[in-house]
């Protein structure tokens, strides 16, 4: 038997999960960092991989996305383009032939959340579904750039006249808003269990049952779903 072979993990697995589901996954943390004002080199390397899965998902279907970064690009300076873009999140990723090299910090906050409103547009476009999570951002975006509200959108003007109205309130106090009427996006709670379902039982796990590769715990009362 070989070293590889010898090495796989023949266990059951808990579940599965698909592509769209890891990239709901990067998407979903990112928001939720974004919201308790997390570390936002963290949620540069989240946003990034779901971007970068998004295009080559996207190739791999052959499905065209609503905004791809190579449509504005020059064939011959996409290499050039990506190398720039993806500047800060190479760095983040490697340190072989960049260990002695400074990073230049500019706004990452503002291309954190220009990246994520991509990613949302592109996963809207190939999966067919926008979550409550999703929602919150695009809303979020919104007020920060109201110049990315196409002409076609059917609530433009009221959005525009809100968004004057709220220009005047700070991205904390928005997020803490929304968390106090979380009813207004009912799915949000779900969605959060939902993403999280994989580390409750490790939480309620004793030192010993974790050691011993157990994955349930009998403490925890599961509501079925509907």
């Amino acid at each position: 038997m070989s070293e590889a072979a010898s090495n796989e993990d023949t266990r059951e697995p808990r579940r599965w999960i698909d592509k769209q589901e890891a990239i709901r996954h990067l998407m979903h943390t990112s928001i939720r960092l974004i919201m308790k004002q997390e570390d936002p080199f963290a949620i540069h390397l989240l946003i990034n991989s779901a971007d970068k899965m998004l295009i080559d998902l996207s190739k791999k279907l052959d499905v065209e996305l609503r905004m791809n970064w190579e449509d504005y690009i020059k064939p011959e300076f996409h290499g050039q383009f990506f190398k720039k873009i993806r500047e800060t999140y190479n760095y983040l990723k490697h340190a072989d032939e960049d260990y002695a090299v400074e990073l230049p910090v500019h706004n990452i906050m503002m291309i954190n959340v220009s990246s994520l409103f991509i990613c949302t547009a592109n996963y809207s476009k190939l999966f067919g579904e926008v979550t409550d999570h999703m929602t919150l951002f695009l809303v979020f975006a919104m007020h920060l750039m109201p110049e990315i509200i196409t002409p076609e959108l059917e609530q433009r003007s009221g959005l525009l006249k809100e968004m004057r109205i709220t220009q005047g309130m700070t991205p904390d106090f928005f997020f803490e808003t929304f968390e106090q009427n979380e009813g207004a996006l009912p799915r949000f709670g779900r969605e959060v269990a939902k993403d999280l379902q994989d580390i409750i039982d490790f939480y309620h796990l004793t030192f010993r049952q974790i050691r011993t590769g157990e994955t349930k715990s009998s403490r925890i009362f599961k509501i079925p779903e509907h």
